[in-house]
Parts: C-alpha cells; sequence; structure tokens
C-alpha cells in the first residue's frame, strides 16, 4: 500500500505540474477544415493500417484529409485537456502522464509516449511481449480489428455504474467488497456465479441481484453522492430504457442488451448468444463495464452518450 500511495502522490503531482503550464488549444467545430471525433479518427488511423506516418480519412463535412501519426494520433495521448473536461471543469490529464513507459512504475507498464511505445501494448512485463492495443492477435502482427481493440473499448465506454470515483491505486476495480472480500469482492462473486452456470438461485437473489436494483450499492461519487442502481437506467426492454436493457430481474438480465436494435439481444456473459450457456466471465461485455475504467479518467459521463466519441479535433487541436 506504501508504494502505491507513493506512486499516486507522484503521478497526480506532475499531472497537475503539467495541466497548470499548458497553454489553452484553438477551439474545434464540426465546420473546421479536418474536423473529426477523436475515437473516429483513431478508428481512421488503425484502418489504414495503423501506420508510422501518413494517412488520410474524411472529416466531417465529408472531405478527404490528409494526416499523420506524429501531428493527429500521437497528440491523444501526450496532450493534457485534449479529452475534454472532467465534472469539476478541470482538464483531463494526457494519456501519457500515466503511461510513460514499460516500467513497473508507469500503470500497465505501458508506453504511449511514442509510436514504438504504443504498438508495444500494455503489460509488457507482466505478460511480455506485450497486450496488443488494436485488436491484433499478438504483438507485432498487422491483423487490426479497431471493432473489438482494447484502446476503442478504453476510450468509448464507461464503467458502470457511472461515476464511480476513479482510483489510481485500482483498489476499487473489483467492487466495493460488501461480499466475498477474500476473493475479489463483488466482481468475483459474479464471476463465480457465471462460472457455475448463472443460475435462478438463491445466491443470485441474495448476492447477485442486489448489485443491480439497489442505490449506492456500488460507492459514492466524488462529491460523495451515491452512486444510482444499476436498474435506474436499465428497467426494461424498451426504448425508453438505456440500450433496451431490463437489469431489474434474472429474466431481463439474461435477455442481455439491445434487445430491440439488436434481437434477439447482446449477450452479458460471454455467450455466443441469448440462451446460450457457453458462459465466458473473462471476455464478457459485463466483466468490462463493471471493472474497466474510461480513459483518460475523469471525462464527464453524459447520459446521452454525446461525447463517447470524444471531442472533435482537427491536427491535434481540441
Amino acid at each position: 500500500m506504501k508504494k502505491q500511495l507513493s506512486l499516486k502522490a507522484t503521478l497526480m503531482g506532475a499531472v497537475l505540474a503539467t495541466a497548470v503550464s499548458m497553454p489553452a488549444m484553438a477551439e474545434v467545430t464540426e465546420s473546421t477544415a479536418g474536423a473529426i471525433k477523436a475515437v473516429d479518427l483513431m478508428a481512421a488511423w488503425v484502418g489504414a493500417g495503423a501506420p508510422n506516418g501518413a494517412f488520410s480519412y474524411k472529416d466531417m463535412s465529408g472531405n478527404s484529409t490528409s494526416a499523420s501519426f506524429d501531428a493527429d494520433i500521437l497528440p491523444l495521448m501526450t496532450k493534457d485537456g485534449m479529452w475534454g473536461a472532467e465534472g469539476d471543469g478541470t482538464e483531463t490529464a494526457s494519456c501519457a502522464s500515466c503511461h510513460s513507459g514499460n516500467t513497473e512504475e508507469s500503470l500497465h507498464e505501458m508506453d504511449l509516449t511514442s509510436y514504438a511505445g504504443i504498438m508495444l501494448g500494455g503489460d509488457v512485463l507482466a505478460k511480455p511481449p506485450g497486450v496488443p492495443l488494436f485488436g491484433q492477435s499478438k504483438i507485432g502482427a498487422t491483423d487490426y480489428d479497431w471493432g473489438h481493440s482494447k484502446m476503442k473499448e478504453r476510450l468509448r465506454n464507461n464503467r458502470m455504474p457511472p461515476n464511480v470515483e476513479f482510483d489510481i491505486t485500482e483498489e476499487n476495480r473489483d467492487g466495493p467488497c460488501k461480499i466475498n472480500a477474500d476473493n475479489g469482492c463483488e466482481v468475483g462473486a459474479m464471476a463465480a456465479w457465471v462460472d457455475s452456470g448463472a443460475k435462478d438461485d438463491d445466491n443470485f437473489k441474495k448476492n447477485i441481484l442486489p448489485m443491480f436494483t439497489q442505490d449506492g450499492y456500488w460507492g459514492a461519487e466524488a462529491d460523495g453522492t451515491e452512486t444510482a442502481s444499476c436498474a435506474s437506467c436499465h428497467s426494461g426492454n424498451t426504448e425508453e430504457s438505456l440500450h433496451e436493457m431490463d437489469l431489474t430481474s434474472y429474466a431481463g438480465i439474461m435477455r442481455g442488451g439491445d434487445v430491440l436494435a439488436k434481437p434477439p439481444g447482446v449477450p452479458l456473459f460471454g455467450q455466443s448468444k441469448i440462451g446460450g450457456t457457453d458462459y465466458d466471465w473473462g471476455h464478457s461485455k459485463m466483466k468490462e463495464r463493471m471493472r474497466n475504467n474510461r480513459m483518460p479518467p475523469n471525462v464527464e459521463f453524459d447520459i446521452t452518450e454525446e461525447n463517447r466519441d470524444g471531442p472533435i479535433v482537427a491536427h491535434g487541436m481540441r
């Protein structure tokens, strides 16, 4: 714990010092030449083969635009404030301020300061040669798959429930530990339930369902307000319920998400299809959304999802 707190203090001090010294960036609007959402820009770069050099993309006006890794992609990782502001208006820190090298001191042993570092991926020491960021089958491969990439997931997907306070030590990633404290807390309990067949049993009713239906279960937001229950936003298989998802009951949970848009629904527990029992917690959407903080941390949650693809950018400007 002492090492973790020291790391937290060091990183946050560096972030604050950098934020104070950064000049304001020029504002970019939809009509700016070359304007594009940040996530869409990265998708275009990956789709072009993730080159360490020139590529092109269509801007928001439909015009073909020339770009390069150094001018357009690297600033998404290295510039403070590139991804907007936190809930209190403070600029978000750059990705590279926490992921600065392939060392134990850099979070997830990841280097987002250069092309070479980015292509080495994450967890370079813990899982050598590293975990690919752009959907490749392995480090060094060029079979990029942006749609299933870790980078897309971490840039777009809000951790659920929203506004759980970000902890740079990652001690709260498995939940508030109201149950199962010695074996992975809430996330570990749900993993065990899924691995046992995800049954509608007493364990589900007593331990699993309350995770979805109780306000304040997952702790407090940064301002001390209780987090809302999952079911308060995902209350039925209707257009009014976010992602047409029902987390109020066993039957609803097993129908998954996007029930109307992608019938019969998108499985939550790694199954190959709704109704399937080939559960795979390790690759499930539920695990990802419960554990993974959206990056960079503390981007303000927007229930309309208007900000999921990031800010409008153009040539290193926001």
